[in-house]
């Protein structure tokens, strides 16, 4: 799959979606599962203290949230794996033409998908796969042709269901949408966010988010701050960059929606149901239960039981001079497949997740047809050039014999996932153990029936084990 934006050593870097929130030990988390148990019957006596209004209040603000989506399917047994739909939308309803300027969201007509995101959730093991869809995605739009993925929801949320079904071929089994106000809100209604960031954010004058090197560490955000965070694309990588802030921010404040914090405090609960209330949208059968389980679900980004992903792409293109992201099928058609039979789309590409563009490469021509060594560098190079680009070719000479027809790949015993890589891009040829250029991790000696494909590879993006939180965001 590629990705266009760089693996960082710094592995809580802002490129990064690493260093999500602070650590947890794993022995905690389990006693976490337990107290989650208790804080929910200290929340209904709670409730029922203060007279049954909170009663009265769920059932009113439930019923202005839930809409009839009639393409979503609903869920039929508790523990089967299911597909959630997590919507942003642009709408600037709730925002005066004073704050939309303010907060860098000027005035648009209708709204689309700022953010869009699948999450494939398996209750049984616990395993959560999150699929993160870049807003340029160029692709069917169910009933209205070709477009961007995110003018999907101009249609309504029907639309927007059928258009990721179409696209992926899975159901949707449960659709949550908040608007822009609704975010701000919502942040503020739970008292703001802690995100770890570890390096600076330069200037957006589009949104006006800035972090300096004096904040580094748990930076505190508002609702104000913490949309122009969200929203900002003033990176290199643009919308790729957002997406991965995007993930952090969501960790963090599942965490804290769903944490003692907020669901010990009455005030909190009230002003989250009239956040619900104004800016929320689900289906029929979402209930503020089944949100509640669903966040629960989504909070545990342990590497064991969580994967994220960006959505197969092939980058940046154009159309009639639109820039868009180029929507990569064939990879595609693997995550999806690996999903819809409830399995790890890394594994099921069949080849290590490893960037091609570290590996060192050696071509060597074994044929003795002059010039064959240059056109196969140039087509392996083509057939790896995915990621942060194809594979490093260190070297290009003559094979020490000239009598080979099939491609050997031969590798150092410490680059053996590394070959693997290379060979999953030439059909047909030997992987062997052996000597290589001192420069070189993988040699390739091309045969005569030297041939090469696309290699299809899923890469998800690293996430740190419970714990791993740098010193800057540890303290007190």
């Amino acid at each position: 799959m590629r990705r266009l934006f760089k693996r960082d050593p710094d592995p809580f870097s802002t490129s990064r979606y690493d260093g999500i929130v602070r650590g947890v030990k794993t022995r905690e988390r389990k006693h976490m599962r337990h107290w989650w148990q208790w804080a929910i019957v200290a929340v209904l006596v709670v409730l029922l203290a203060i007279g049954g209004y909170g009663v009265r209040l769920y059932f009113h603000t439930q019923g202005q949230f839930q809409h009839d989506i009639g393409t979503v399917t609903p869920r039929t047994e508790p523990l089967t794996p299911f597909n959630a739909l997590l919507v942003g939308s642009d709408s600037r309803a709730g925002l005066t033409p004073e704050e939309q300027e303010s907060l860098g969201a000027n005035a648009v007509g209708g709204e689309r998908a700022d953010t869009l995101i699948l999450a494939h959730i398996d209750p049984a093991n616990n395993h959560v796969v999150m699929i993160q869809f870049p807003r340029d995605l160029w692709v069917p739009i169910a009933g209205a042709g070709t477009n961007k993925i995110n003018s999907a929801l101009e249609g309504g949320p029907d639309e927007l269901v059928r258009t990721v079904k179409n696209l992926t071929g899975l159901p949707i089994n449960q659709y949550v949408q908040v608007n822009i106000a609704g975010f701000r809100d919502l942040v503020d209604a739970i008292g703001g966010v802690d995100v770890c960031i570890t390096e600076p954010i330069p200037f957006d004058p589009h949104t006006g988010i800035e972090i300096t090197e004096d904040e580094l560490g748990m930076v505190h955000f508002d609702g104000d701050r913490a949309l122009r965070f969200v929203r900002s694309r003033h990176f290199t990588t643009g919308d790729f960059e957002r997406i991965q802030n995007q993930q952090k921010f969501i960790a963090a404040a599942i965490n804290k929606i769903v944490s003692g914090s907020t669901f010990l405090h009455p005030s909190r609960i009230t002003k989250l149901a009239e956040v619900a209330g104004k800016n929320l949208v689900t289906d029929q059968n979402t209930t503020i239960n089944g949100l509640r389980h669903l966040a629960e679900r989504l909070r545990g980004f342990d590497p064991e039981h969580y994967e994220a992903y960006i959505a197969p792409n092939d980058g940046i293109g154009n159309v009639d001079g639109i820039s868009t992201v180029v929507y990569d099928e064939a990879a595609s058609k693997v995550m999806f497949e690996a999903i819809k039979n409830n399995e790890s789309p890394a594994e099921a590409d069949g080849v290590p997740s490893i960037e091609p563009s570290t590996i060192r490469v050696g071509v060597y021509n074994g044929t003795g047809i002059d010039g064959t060594a240059t056109t196969a560098a140039s087509e392996l190079e083509d057939a790896t050039d995915i990621g942060d680009g194809p594979v490093d070719v260190v070297e290009i000479a003559d094979a020490a014999h000239h009598n080979f027809k099939e491609t050997v790949v031969r590798y150092r015993p410490d680059a053996s996932k590394m070959a693997e890589v290379v060979a999953a891009a030439i059909p047909g040829a030997r992987l062997e153990e052996g000597p290589t250029d001192p420069d070189a991790d993988v040699a390739v000696i091309v045969g005569t029936r030297f041939r090469t494909k696309q290699l299809v590879e899923i890469i998800p993006i690293p996430i740190p084990k419970p714990g791993e939180v740098p010193e800057i965001c540890r303290g007190g």
